[in-house]
C-alpha cells in the first residue's frame, strides 16, 4: 500500500543564482516539497536569470514556478539603472568586512521576503528557503542572523490567526562560498544552470562582485567549475 501522506511543503526564494539554488536543493534533501518564487526587478540581468530558474526548476523536479514582478526598485541602484555602471575588477573588494556597495537595493531582503511569505501562506508552506549566507552577510545587512531572527519574529505577527507562520530557513547562513560550492556539489545541485553575474549575457562577465565570488567558490572549494566566464 502506498503512503498517502503529503510532504511538507516549502516556497524557494530563488534569483536564479548558485546560494539559493543550493538552498533549494537542500529544501529537497530535507523532504520538502517545494515550489519557486522569482522576483522580477528591473535588474539588469532579468532574462537570464529567469531563463535560469526555468532550468533550475525543471533540473529539481518541480514545476511550481511563480514569477512575481515589482518596479520599486528602478532607478535605485546600479543593478537596476540603465547605464549606471556595475564595479567590475579592481574596484571590487571580495574578502573581509567592507561598507554596504552601491549594488546594495534597498530593502530588497525584506520586500522579497514579504512576496515569499504571502506566496507560503497562500500554499500552507511551512517553510521559505533563502540564500542568505556569511560572505554576503559581510556586506548587505538583510543576509546576516539578526535580519532573519527579526524577519521571522515579525512573521508570527503576520498570517492570520487560522494558519501556522511560514519561518524563513536560512541554510547557508553561516557558510562561505566554498563550503557553499561543497554543499552543492554533496546534494547535486544544479550548479551548472545558475547564473550569478550581475549583466545579462549568454556567458558571465567573470569581472563583477558576484562573478568574482563564485569564480574563488570553486577554486578554493576544489571542484571544477563549471561556469563559462567572458
Amino acid at each position: 500500500m502506498g503512503d498517502d501522506r503529503m510532504s511538507p511543503r516549502a516556497v524557494c526564494l530563488c534569483s536564479g543564482g548558485l546560494d539559493s539554488t543550493v538552498a533549494a536543493a537542500k529544501a529537497l534533501d530535507e523532504g520538502f516539497d517545494i515550489s519557486i518564487i522569482h522576483v522580477l526587478y528591473g535588474q539588469k540581468a532579468e532574462v537570464r536569470e529567469k531563463r535560469a530558474i526555468e532550468e533550475i526548476a525543471k533540473a529539481l523536479g518541480t514545476s511550481k514556478v511563480r514569477f512575481a514582478r515589482t518596479d520599486l526598485f528602478y532607478d535605485h541602484a546600479p543593478l537596476t539603472t540603465v547605464g549606471a555602471p556595475i564595479p567590475s575588477g579592481d574596484e571590487v573588494e571580495i574578502r573581509g568586512p567592507k561598507p554596504t556597495p552601491s549594488t546594495w537595493v534597498y530593502c530588497r531582503n525584506l520586500v522579497f521576503g514579504s512576496m515569499a511569505a504571502a506566496y507560503a501562506e497562500e500554499i500552507g508552506a511551512e517553510r521559505i528557503y533563502v540564500g542568505f549566507n556569511a560572505e554576503e552577510g559581510e556586506s548587505y545587512p538583510d543576509n546576516r542572523p539578526e535580519f532573519v531572527d527579526r524577519f521571522n519574529q515579525l512573521l508570527e505577527k503576520s498570517v492570520a490567526s487560522f494558519s501556522l507562520p511560514p519561518r524563513i530557513e536560512a541554510p547557508l547562513l553561516h557558510l562561505y562560498k566554498p563550503a557553499i560550492v561543497r554543499m552543492g556539489a554533496e546534494l547535486r545541485a544544479p550548479m551548472a544552470l545558475t547564473w550569478s553575474c550581475y549583466r545579462e549575457g549568454i556567458v558571465h562577465c567573470g569581472e563583477c562582485e558576484s562573478c568574482q565570488h563564485r569564480s574563488r567558490g570553486f577554486v578554493e572549494a576544489g571542484i571544477d567549475d563549471p561556469t563559462a566566464y567572458r
